[in-house]
């Protein structure tokens, strides 16, 4: 994807992040500007023209506006990368406020759910996040790794595969 409009929706998902359960917290400002002060995600991107643009038609039609930022993830054709830089901010923006509320979880299973980036690359770089995860990872993440690597290995031809040792020593 082009990087300026990369860009432009990364900032889009941060202001529907903040706004998706209806409230936006000074937390989640503090954490927009943070990823703003340290991150390239958002670089030349008018900001202030953006975020009134948002603000507006959230005013007009809160649940239409978060739709339609949704809409244009799905119809973005993002690499792994660029999925994970949409969850990395999304995630970030949400849990920066300390507690999730349902219409949270909801958005981010939307935003997941357009994406084809795989489970265990989610596992690996955010660790387990249930609601992102299907039901299988989650068990399988909290398995323990000898166990893992037990039940992942292939014992089906080791059957005749073991060896008696002769005791028998030749003697001269």
């Amino acid at each position: 994807m082009e990087k300026i409009k990369l860009k432009t929706l990364l900032f889009d998902i941060a202001c529907s992040s903040m706004a998706c359960d209806g409230h936006i917290d000074d937390r989640e400002i503090k954490e927009l500007k943070e990823i703003d002060k340290t991150t390239p995600y958002f670089r030349d991107v008018d900001l202030s023209k953006r975020l009134n643009r948002f603000v507006e038609s959230y005013k007009d039609d809160s649940e239409k506006t978060i739709e339609t930022v949704i809409n244009q993830l799905n119809d973005s054709s993002l690499n792994p990368v660029e999925e994970m830089l949409v969850l990395e901010i999304a995630l970030r923006i949400v849990y920066s406020d300390t507690k999730i509320d349902s219409k949270e979880v909801d958005y981010l299973k939307s935003i997941r759910s357009g994406m084809s980036i795989d489970n265990k690359m989610l596992l690996e770089r955010f660790g387990v996040i249930d609601f992102l995860l299907d039901e299988k990872e989650i068990i399988d993440s909290t398995k323990d790794p000898v166990e893992k690597t037990i039940d992942s290995a292939d014992l089906t031809n080791l059957e005749n595969l073991y060896f008696i040792p002769d005791d028998k020593k030749e003697s001269k």
